[in-house]
């Protein structure tokens, strides 16, 4: 029987405090294409002839392949090769982040929390927990993190931990082994929280956590210790689980 004692949580983030634009992780469609026309036209402006056809061979495509294998590497795609092709190719001063900025902010925009999940954030603080993010993102995370400070949702973490950045991703176990040092919590006072069983509940599980799965339709996976609806029901579920 597991302790009733919990010193730290440990969040996903699309899904469980932002909503992603279209249901999607990253940038399609018009968001996608607004992007890669913010990208031209600030090269553009530093005198570097580039169409939207040069973005997608020597960028997006080469990119999308490495993506369409993270499961298998275990770890995301890189951007800096593709982009350093892009700056041999046609010149130019922007930076990796810099342009993968461009790119992104449309699609940023359109990120929002989900229903109550400052309240939660805020109450689960003021029970005296730990909380740590531990999401898969594509791009580095100090793009996610500005999201998440532009809505108010950065400061009651005391961790971000993002797969691109850390180079392992879920339901490898590393991020949130490397969470749980951060926040100096061990394993069966640690609760991980996801919208995915296959990737959130499975790492949880490999890392020897308890377990909450915020419902959705998914492919299935790891049986997780609890189930609620949203993020904004997680205090009250810890708070039984302390008595």
């Amino acid at each position: 029987m597991p302790s009733n004692r919990i010193q730290a949580v440990l969040l996903d983030m699309g899904g469980v405090i932002l909503r992603m634009a279209g249901g999607h992780g990253f940038p399609h469609s018009r968001l996608d294409w607004r992007g890669r026309q913010a990208v031209l036209q600030a090269m553009a402006k530093g005198g570097s002839k580039v169409s939207l056809e040069d973005l997608e061979a020597v960028v997006f495509a080469p990119w999308h392949a490495e993506y369409n294998r993270r499961e298998e590497m275990g770890k995301e795609a890189s951007w800096s090769l593709h982009l350093q092709r892009l700056r041999n190719r046609f010149g130019g001063g922007l930076g990796d982040l810099e342009l993968l900025e461009l790119w992104f902010r449309p699609y940023g925009e359109h990120l929002l929390p989900t229903e109550g999940a400052q309240e939660a954030l805020e109450e689960l603080g003021e029970m005296d927990l730990k909380l740590a993010l531990v999401s898969n993102v594509p791009l580095p995370g100090q793009l996610y993190g500005d999201v998440l400070e532009r809505h108010g949702l950065k400061a009651p973490f005391d961790c971000l931990l993002f797969s691109y950045d850390e180079g392992s991703r879920k339901p490898s176990p590393a991020l949130l082994r490397l969470a749980m040092s951060k926040l100096g919590s061990d394993p069966a006072a640690t609760i991980m929280v996801g919208d995915r069983r296959e990737r959130d509940i499975a790492a949880g599980r490999f890392a020897g956590t308890r377990t909450v799965w915020i419902r959705r339709s998914d492919s299935g996976g790891s049986e997780a210790d609890a189930t609620i609806d949203s993020v904004n029901q997680l205090p009250d579920l810890l708070r039984r689980w302390q008595r």
